[in-house]
């Protein structure tokens, strides 16, 4: 209950701020936060995840970053020599990646997408920060936080992961209400990395591949 208080009190938080346009200062630079964009400094975990998919991926790969949001991963990719394309369904981190990419001179392709419909690859990689709460998507933030009622978000990057791409990763917070269903839903998997970060358990896994 507490988890789930603070969790709601800090979306708010974000909300409010997300209001206007700002920038993070981060180690690898500046980012840009457009209106609605969540911003992956204070929610820790994409900027967790930026470091955690840089060393998974070798230069001269082409990845693919899925629900690339403010594009810190994409950015962290681009600046290890992988060939990035980043892709979101909500056109407001399509802008902003495009924004922060510029800014930071990287090259990386931008497409707005529905997971894999606008980026069939094929990729040698793909890594994508799954919405894990289940619910239909509501307010500034939904579609970063809410898979659907059946946790439908999980379930189609799951199956259509592995068509499109050689490797599958996907990074999951611990803190959602069905996190162990989360987990079973990935199918056979194995853990890359976990680690805590704040007062929450982050993991980085990799789906096993279709023969």
């Amino acid at each position: 209950m507490l988890t789930r208080l603070r969790n709601r009190l800090g979306a708010a938080l974000l909300e409010r701020r997300a209001r206007e346009p700002y920038v993070r200062s981060t180690p690898d630079g500046p980012l840009l936060l457009l209106p609605g964009v969540l911003d992956p400094v204070a929610t820790r975990v994409g900027a967790w995840l930026a470091a955690a998919a840089a060393a998974e991926a070798r230069p001269g790969e082409r990845w693919l970053d899925m629900g690339c949001g403010s594009g810190v991963v994409a950015l962290a990719l681009a600046g290890r020599g992988v060939r990035v394309t980043a892709a979101d369904v909500d056109p407001r981190c399509v802008r902003t990646t495009r924004a922060n990419a510029a800014l930071r001179e990287l090259p990386v392709e931008v497409v707005e997408s529905d997971l894999f419909a606008a980026a069939p690859g094929p990729w040698d990689g793909v890594v994508y920060n799954v919405p894990f709460w289940p619910g239909e998507p509501r307010g500034t933030f939904g579609l970063a936080f809410y898979a659907g009622d059946d946790l439908r978000a999980v379930r189609r990057y799951v199956e259509e992961g592995p068509r499109h791409a050689r490797r599958v990763l996907v990074a999951l917070s611990e803190a959602g209400p069905r996190h162990a269903e989360v987990r079973e839903l990935l199918g056979p998997h194995r853990c890359l990395k976990r680690e805590r970060v704040g007062s929450e358990w982050l993991g980085l896994y990799e789906l096993e591949a279709h023969p």
